[in-house]
């Protein structure tokens, strides 16, 4: 399928389009909201300021997917593969993020606020600047916590985030809001807390 059908058949109505195949193409700055691509293989695909408010997006691969400034509030990445993806300034209000594989992903200045970010692969991704007020990154039972290794948190605001069991070693978490943050069993081992904020 190529983007302008894909687009007709949208405009038509249609958002049933799970497991189709549309890498590399330019979707970008359209209107897609509410759309089914469980299961897409949509790598490199370009979403710059596209609108995929409630999209699904379950399983889905958006490898290295550019999606600056894409609004994905309350979107489902559920098991997504966004590794490399660019999302810098991108909405993920509510988003559904859980066991999603983000690993080296650009997520400067995102709006991560009331995310679902449990069991999620952040390892070596950069939120700088990024809001994850309300974000939950909590341990589910008998699984790991949410990886952030090596991630860049740095002014990242955190307040009120359940980091509890992540693995937060060698983050950067210079001059970051962690006001209200639960941090109960979470690995800090190289961690960078200078400049943080505890409380307002």
């Amino acid at each position: 399928m190529d983007p302008q059908e894909l687009l007709d058949r949208y405009a038509a109505g249609e958002i049933q389009f799970q497991g189709i195949a549309l890498v590399g193409v330019d979707l970008s700055h359209q209107d897609l909201i509410g759309i089914n691509f469980r299961n897409a293989d949509l790598e490199g695909t370009n979403f710059t300021l596209t609108y995929l408010n409630r999209v699904n997006f379950n399983q889905a691969n958006l490898g290295r997917a550019q999606l600056p400034g894409a609004n994905l509030n309350q979107a489902i990445l559920s098991k997504a593969n966004l590794t490399d993806s660019n999302l810098h300034g991108a909405s993920l209000q509510g988003a559904d993020l859980r066991s999603a594989q983000l690993t080296l992903a650009d997520l400067m200045d995102a709006n991560l606020v009331d995310a679902d970010l449990r069991n999620a692969d952040l390892s070596g991704a950069d939120l700088t600047g990024a809001c994850l007020r309300g974000a939950n990154f909590r341990q589910e039972k008998r699984q790991y916590g949410a990886n952030l290794r090596g991630a860049n948190l740095q002014q990242a605001d955190l307040e009120g985030a359940n980091l509890r069991g992540a693995d937060l070693a060698f983050v950067n978490f210079s001059e970051a809001n962690l006001t209200s943050v639960s941090l109960r069993g979470a690995d800090l081992h190289g961690a960078n807390l200078m400049g943080a904020r505890w409380w307002m």
